[in-house]
């Protein structure tokens, strides 16, 4: 009996060892990263993609749609990024809790990848799932998810994510422009639809 629980022991250390190499170790990113010289380049096209949906709303026209590719996605999030850090000051990079490491879409889910620092070290998480508007704000249904390459199941994450995302200074951060009606990822792509 006593033989049996030392290996039982043994056996839950070892589990748990991997489990926390599993955390800590970085995945492959969702995306690959976007060339320094095409960054503008898919950031303005997201831009026109925006402004021409807000243009056909102002027209009087409903129902319009845009697809946005992952690399236009990504090179905006950087600009966004860039633009909230410029305007916040030296030093307000290192106050950010969550990065964003990049989004991709395949077939109907998108997946992001983000950077949580916890304890000085940097944990990645990936989530997948379907995206939608809802009351005039993004939603997401997760349907995936990872610390570091260890894979979670999402009924512990969901909540946490779903109530996290309820908070009143990040809800607003998922509201959506007026012109906008819904949005979903199909063949690897975001569609808005325009009101």
């Amino acid at each position: 009996m006593k033989k049996s629980w030392k290996v039982i022991r043994w056996v839950v250390l070892v589990s748990l060892a991997i489990a926390i190499v599993l955390m800590v170790t970085k995945p492959s990113r969702p995306a690959p990263a976007i060339p320094e010289a095409e960054k503008k380049q898919f950031s303005s096209q997201f831009e026109q993609k925006l402004e021409r949906l807000e243009q056909t709303k102002a027209s009087g026209e409903t129902g319009a749609t845009e697809q946005f590719t992952p690399e236009e996605v990504n090179a905006s999030l950087e600009d966004m990024t860039a633009n909230a850090e410029k305007a916040m000051g030296p030093g307000a990079a290192d106050d950010v809790k969550t990065k964003v490491v990049g989004i991709n879409f395949v077939g109907d889910q998108a997946t992001g990848q983000f950077i949580v620092n916890q304890y000085g070290k940097d944990i990645y998480v990936t989530m997948s799932g379907h995206l939608s508007a809802k009351d005039g704000y993004a939603n997401i249904e997760l349907t995936d998810a990872k610390i570091g390459n260890l894979s979670v199941p999402v009924s512990l994450i969901n909540p946490r994510l779903q109530q996290r995302l309820a908070e009143p200074d990040q809800r607003e951060k998922l509201k959506l422009p007026d012109f906008i009606a819904d949005l979903r990822v199909e063949n690897g792509k975001l569609v808005i639809v325009e009101k």
